[in-house]
């Protein structure tokens, strides 16, 4: 039980890392946009691969009992 615990908290810590990962990319995003579109393609793409990263974890999450 107790290893469950760890391992929920330990998810649930990278989740909110990936969350943070996210929002940092997003302002990266926002400050060049008035730049090419393509120099922003490469950050469009780690925000998808983040999210779906992060939607994984939550899978998971709500699987650990």
């Amino acid at each position: 039980m107790n290893s469950q615990i760890n391992i929920f908290a330990e998810l649930s810590s990278i989740s909110s890392q990936i969350d943070d990962l996210i929002i940092r990319i997003e302002k990266v995003i926002e400050t060049n946009s008035a730049e090419r579109t393509d120099e922003n393609a490469g950050f469009f793409e780690a925000e998808r691969h983040l999210s779906s990263a992060r939607r994984e974890l939550n899978r998971i999450l709500r699987n650990v009992d």
